[in-house]
């Protein structure tokens, strides 16, 4: 398969958009040293609920909003909206799961209606080798700062979800099917990016 088949899976990190933060969470210092999350945040992500304490409390930042993502101020750690996990399990979309929240807003208040999203979905390592180099000046007359285009993700691995992440990363890709199902039914604060596409700085891979 192409790598133009699939997208990055993200927030358009709208400031309008109600902003949520975790609260009680903790850094998770696992047996195993070699292992690379060691956050609860970033294992909510990955769908590794161990020794966590559910419904998870987010607590409104900033923004009013209601969309069908709130970030939460944790990069890939979004809530999903009750419309959007019906609409997920209507068109038997894989790869993802949810958890139990509870949001509340500045005054105390509950916000009804969300879930905290996991990637369950898996594939092989980001292969940058395979990547287009182009450079690009940043401002007039500064250096060239080179940049990876394409992402090139470990296909041979890849488990056939629709929703999954490339070993070792907390990237959210999924497939076309999921790109066209998000489109057509207009779900919102949603981006998608296609993996063709996607430049990346080098000093964040090097």
């Amino acid at each position: 398969m192409n790598i133009k088949e699939f997208y990055s899976f993200g927030s358009k990190l709208s400031s309008s958009t109600l902003q949520v933060h975790p609260v009680g969470l903790k850094e998770f210092h696992p047996i195993d040293p070699n292992k690379r999350y060691l956050y609860d945040e970033d294992r909510l992500i990955q769908g590794d609920y161990t020794d966590i304490s559910f419904p998870v409390i987010f607590k409104q930042e900033y923004g009013k909003k209601l969309q069908d993502i709130l970030d939460t101020g944790w990069g890939s750690l979004y809530l999903i909206s009750d419309k959007m996990k019906v609409i997920l399990e209507d068109n038997n979309l894989t790869g993802w799961k949810t958890f139990a929240v509870k949001v509340i807003d500045k005054k105390g208040q509950e916000i009804q209606g969300y879930h905290g999203l996991s990637i369950t979905g898996r594939c092989g390592k980001i292969d940058y080798g395979k990547s287009e180099i182009i450079e690009r000046r940043l401002v007039p007359n500064g250096p060239l700062v080179k940049y990876y285009k394409g992402l090139h993700i470990g296909l041979d691995n890849w488990d056939g979800t629709d929703f999954f992440s490339p070993e070792k990363t907390l990237w959210t890709i999924v497939t076309k099917r999921v790109a066209e199902v998000l489109k057509k039914n207009k779900l919102t604060n949603i981006m998608l990016e296609n993996l063709a596409e996607i430049e990346i700085n080098h000093l964040a891979v090097e």
